[in-house]
């Protein structure tokens, strides 16, 4: 009965729903399987944990060419070299009770800092488990890369691959499995969809942070026919704005909150207007559904933009003015429509949670004990 400890960072984030769809490919490959997912961060520091979070997100809102200075930064990882030890030590009561309790045969990591943590905590118990980073983006950063222990990385395409060994990553630890997705491998955008009309859906993470009022506002100047579908995520500033304001729009509008099952709404839709996310622009790959991006945030989701866009999956928009004209047009032109979303399709990878579940049970299979008696009496006393 193989036991799985699954780490990310922020519930209801891509790093979350990557957790969870790894958990749930786990257990279907696996029914004697034993998992916890857990935001490690609010497990062991929940005051951190919020003062941390809002502080991304006030800076993402207010400054994001600050973040966009420091995210990646060669100079940030050298001058903080010493304070992430500090940070990542892995000796908080809290991990070590969950680590003496449930005794992991091997970790799943979604996020930078849980890798860290959980590499820094079997350094010092010297512990073999083995730790899998599982990068949600399409470009690696430089945090990702941990030394020591024996950890692996999953990534999503082999220019991924090869930016991990270009920043020092043997090529034996990197596999090439994709983002983890809940999407079925056969699934695809309902071609039913479009003989009951075109949607257009608007997405902007969990947070809504890529949805603008001025957004839908811009779309609703299309003069091709479609339905606009627009998830505001935990925005509910947009959402009640848009609720207030839907019969002043031409098209018709149906207007959402924070949803669990974005891909069933993907399935229906013809075009998604989103910000470059990991997790939604893997889930649209993986449906083969085109994209139009704006307004990436900086950092991770201006890589992503690049990387879909040089694959012919998506259309990077510059200026929310253009949306009424590209979107009216990839409409009346099913043929490039279709191309669009032929690369999607090439680029996505739909069983890439089952292929990342295989691999970690298989590396777990036949593996000596690593959990001692000694482990399991560390005083948790003050």
């Amino acid at each position: 009965m193989p036991r799985v400890l699954i780490c990310y960072l922020v519930n209801r984030s891509g790093h979350h729903s990557a957790a969870l769809a790894v958990e749930r490919a786990i257990l279907a490959a696996d029914s004697t399987a034993e998992t916890r997912c857990i935001n490690l961060l609010e497990y062991c520091h929940p005051r951190w944990e919020k003062v941390i979070q809002k502080t991304y997100l006030t800076t993402i809102r207010t400054t994001p060419e600050l973040w966009d200075a420091l995210y990646d930064s060669v100079w940030v990882e050298r001058l903080t070299r010493h304070i992430r030890r500090l940070a990542q030590r892995g000796t908080s009561k809290s991990l070590m009770r969950l680590m003496n309790e449930f005794q992991p045969e091997t970790v799943v990591c979604t996020q930078a800092h849980p890798l860290a943590v959980l590499a820094a905590y079997s350094a010092r118990h010297c512990l073999n488990v083995p730790l899998w980073g599982v990068v949600t983006d399409f470009v690696p950063h430089r945090f990702w890369v941990v030394n020591g222990g024996n950890i692996n990385y999953v990534v999503p395409t082999e220019s991924a691959a090869d930016r991990l060994m270009w920043l020092g990553v043997p090529a034996d630890r990197i596999h090439v499995l994709g983002i983890p997705v809940s999407v079925s491998p056969a699934a695809g955008t309902s071609e039913s969809s479009e003989r009951n009309g075109h949607r257009v859906l608007v997405m902007g993470g969990s947070r809504g942070l890529g949805v603008r009022y001025r957004t839908v506002v811009k779309l609703d100047q299309s003069r091709a026919d479609f339905t606009i579908d627009v998830i505001c995520g935990t925005n509910n500033r947009i959402r009640e704005k848009l609720l207030r304001n839907r019969r002043r729009f031409h098209h018709a509008l149906r207007v959402r909150g924070y949803v669990h099952d974005a891909v069933s709404i993907m399935r229906r839709a013809s075009l998604l207007i989103t910000k470059p996310g990991g997790l939604t622009s893997a889930e649209a790959m993986a449906l083969g559904l085109p994209m139009l991006l704006v307004r990436p945030l900086p950092g991770q989701e201006r890589n992503n933009a690049r990387v879909m866009v040089q694959h012919g999956a998506a259309l990077h928009l510059e200026r929310e003015d253009d949306v009424p004209v590209v979107v009216t047009t990839l409409l009346n032109n099913p043929a490039l429509l279709l191309k669009m979303r032929a690369r999607a399709r090439a680029l996505g990878r739909p069983d890439a949670a089952a292929r990342i579940a295989a691999a970690v049970l298989n590396n777990v299979k036949n593996r000596p004990a690593q959990w001692s008696p000694m482990l399991t009496t560390v005083s948790l006393a003050p």
